[in-house]
């Protein structure tokens, strides 16, 4: 069973000091508000991209961040209009006070909305907005409104005024950011790149959804650099017999600075100040965090909705209502098997049928009955797990005799109560889901080994372990350690190396022989692996799950210069949902080719479902359309030649095929 650590301070020790630049404070540049604008779409805000609104009438809750000094004064969307309405309006209101009524236009399939802020009520650094729908269908028509339902699309924001520069390490970091860069050192040793990691993690967890952009700089850039904009923030890691946090303005009026120094693990201390809850009470410029301690905690056997921070969740509609809850195993802890639900609820009494499914596979039918109550346990097969499951508790009650038409339809509604019990184990297997299992293999605590510990290294170990913090729901704690240390087995593990300074004991489910030939190997089939020969020598990178002794271990390689690789977690980086979309077991990226996700088992020929084994010819064209094509695009098509040997187990005699 994995044990879970999670860090607590110890100490805060504040004291405050007459500062290098002089002190400025919180008061927007040249004393004009009105001259500062800014916009944000909602995906920039952490709102996503669209938000449907509850079409019985309940408020559909909109949280708007207000920085500190800027005031939110306009949010510009489009709603969507149903075919099925007639007519209908969305009331606004913020803290029971109302803002708008929007009237939506029944001749057009969408209705522009514009709604002013500035007479909203900021609380806690937001605003809440909540919208809600009074919508009369046709008569003609009978409504549908998980298919057809009225959507708020391309929202943005429209912000006035200069955010305030943060006075103390408290108010350093505001409720929206743009970027966040780290300044380290050119020769940083492991305890400032787990410094560095450390802080970057902490801070894309703490804006959650909000794709702040993470930037990585030397420290000889920092005499030259300009000062942060309003929303973006420095931090500057120096080793320093001195350990603590201070803020340093660079020039009047523009955000601080913060330098964060130590040694050892004390440089890790105040790295971990950042985003705790202690920063809360650390009311000045200066303060030093005391020694952490790490507490082992198990993740539960059981969770209820409620702590699972799920709640109670309900659904209604005519004929059929569904509740969707979504289970996110990074939630859960670790990388989970043999997960079980005991639903408590209720739902509309009457004959019919409740359904359960999960990500649209059926997992249970039974018969609905005049009590209207839910208590049921649901296996999900372990076959049907993913990184984020959608349970879909569903009712369906017939249609009344008489009438027909939309009349004839019951009022059907279904409850998930909060106190619903979620029950799983460990996975047996360390990453069973391959990419999917990232980053709840590697939960709470993982280690990270460079073979390249420079400056580069830098980069990339801190890319990687933001990119798998976005996938997270609760923070991850990197640990930057030799690859001897990380390789030995005794935990998780993230491995950036090129393919020729991997030890033996790392088996990747896809390797190099030689220059030109591939060979793929499926780690749960001992069915032996799959080879391809291309007659070009071109560079690549991959990121591949694997494990070493029964531990999860994601390792990032290259056969030759790491241009490729840099550039594959470059791309990776550009766009936060290129990191939700990896699936399969091996990412795979070629010279003039975006990466591709690969899946060992299909590749190898394991997974009857995309190559049936005993057809050689099947398993070669499967292994050309994934790795083929990507050297392909490199190396045209008449530079390709398969030369593909499946070694079967050894009670079965051997085949060989080859084309050109």
């Amino acid at each position: 069973m994995r044990i879970a650590y999670v860090a607590s301070t110890a100490a805060l020790v504040a004291t405050t000091f007459l500062l290098t630049a002089p002190f400025v404070s919180a008061q927007p540049i040249d004393g004009e508000p009105q001259d500062y604008s800014d916009r944000f779409t909602f995906a920039e805000l952490g709102l996503g991209r669209s938000t449907t609104v509850d079409s019985t009438g309940q408020p559909t809750r909109l949280t708007v961040p207000s920085p500190a000094g800027s005031v939110p004064t306009t949010l510009s969307a489009v709603l969507t209009v149903p075919a099925w309405l007639d007519r209908g309006w969305v009331d606004v209101e913020s803290d029971g006070r109302p803002i708008t009524r929007i009237t939506l236009d029944t001749t057009a399939p969408t209705t522009a909305v514009s709604i002013p802020l500035a007479a909203a009520p900021t609380v806690d650094g937001a605003i809440a907005l909540d919208l809600i729908p009074s919508l009369i269908p046709d008569d003609r028509y009978c409504p549908d409104p998980d298919s057809d339902a009225v959507r708020l699309i391309d929202a943005a924001v429209d912000y006035q005024g200069q955010p305030a520069v943060p006075e103390t390490i408290a108010d350093f970091l505001p409720v929206v950011l743009r970027t966040l860069t780290l300044f380290v050192p050119s020769n940083a040793d492991r305890e400032t790149i787990s410094a560095a990691t450390i802080v970057a993690t902490s801070v894309v967890h703490h804006y959650g959804a909000q794709p702040v952009r993470v930037v990585v700089r030397p420290d000889s850039e920092l005499q030259g650099a300009a000062p942060d904009g309003p929303l973006e923030r420095s931090v500057v890691l120096a080793k320093n017999s001195d350990a603590g946090v201070e803020l340093i303005y660079p020039v009047e009026q523009a955000p601080p600075r913060m330098y964060i120094t130590g040694t050892g693990s004390d440089l890790t201390d105040q790295a971990l100040l950042i985003t705790s809850d202690l920063a809360d009470i650390a009311v000045s410029t200066a303060a030093s965090a005391g020694p952490s301690s790490a507490t082992a905690q198990l993740p539960p056997e059981s969770i209820t909705f409620d702590d699972l921070g799920i709640g109670t969740v309900t659904g209604s509609g005519g004929a059929t209502a569904t509740a969707s809850i979504t289970i996110d195993q990074t939630r859960l802890g670790r990388s989970a098997s043999n997960l079980s639900v005991h639903l408590i609820g209720s739902y509309t009494p009457g004959a019919g049928s409740v359904r359960a499914t999960v990500n649209g596979s059926p997992l249970a039918v039974w018969e609905a009955d005049d009590t209207g109550r839910l208590d049921r346990w649901i296996d999900v097969p372990n076959s049907a797990l993913s990184r984020v499951e959608t349970l879909d508790i569903s009712v369906d009650h017939p249609s009344t005799t008489g009438g027909g038409g939309c009349s004839a339809a019951a009022d059907t509604s279904v409850t998930v109560d909060g106190s619903t019990l979620v029950r799983s184990s460990d996975s047996t297997t360390p990453a069973p889901l391959g990419l999917r299992s990232m980053p709840q293999a590697l939960m709470p605590q993982f280690e990270i080994a460079l073979a390249d510990e420079s400056y580069a290294g830098v980069v990339r170990a801190v890319t990687m372990a933001t990119g798998l913090q976005r996938l997270s729901s609760l923070p991850l704690l990197p640990e930057v350690v030799s690859m001897e240390q990380a390789l030995d087995g005794s935990a998780p593990a993230l491995v950036i190396a090129p393919v020729s300074e991997l030890p033996d004991t790392v088996t990747l489910p896809l390797s190099s022989i030689d220059e030109t030939t591939f060979r793929v190997a499926d780690p749960d089939s001992a069915g032996g692996a799959v080879e391809l020969t291309v007659d070009t020598d071109e560079p690549f990178a991959t990121v591949q799950v694997t494990s070493v002794q029964d531990n999860a271990v994601l390792v990032g390689s290259w056969n030759s210069a790491p241009d490729r690789f840099d550039a594959m977690l470059s791309w990776l980086d550009d766009d936060p949902a290129r990191w939700f979309a990896l699936d399969g077991d091996i990412v795979f990226a070629a010279q003039n080719t975006e990466p591709i996700s690969l899946s060992s088992a299909a590749l190898s020929g394991a997974d009857d479902t995309v190559a049936a084994p005993e057809n050689t010819t099947d398993r070669t064209t499967v292994l050309v359309v994934g790795v083929g094509l990507a050297v392909l695009a490199v190396a045209g098509v008449g530079a390709l030649v398969l030369a593909l040997r499946a070694r079967r187990s050894t009670t079965a005699p051997s085949r060989h095929s080859d084309s050109t």
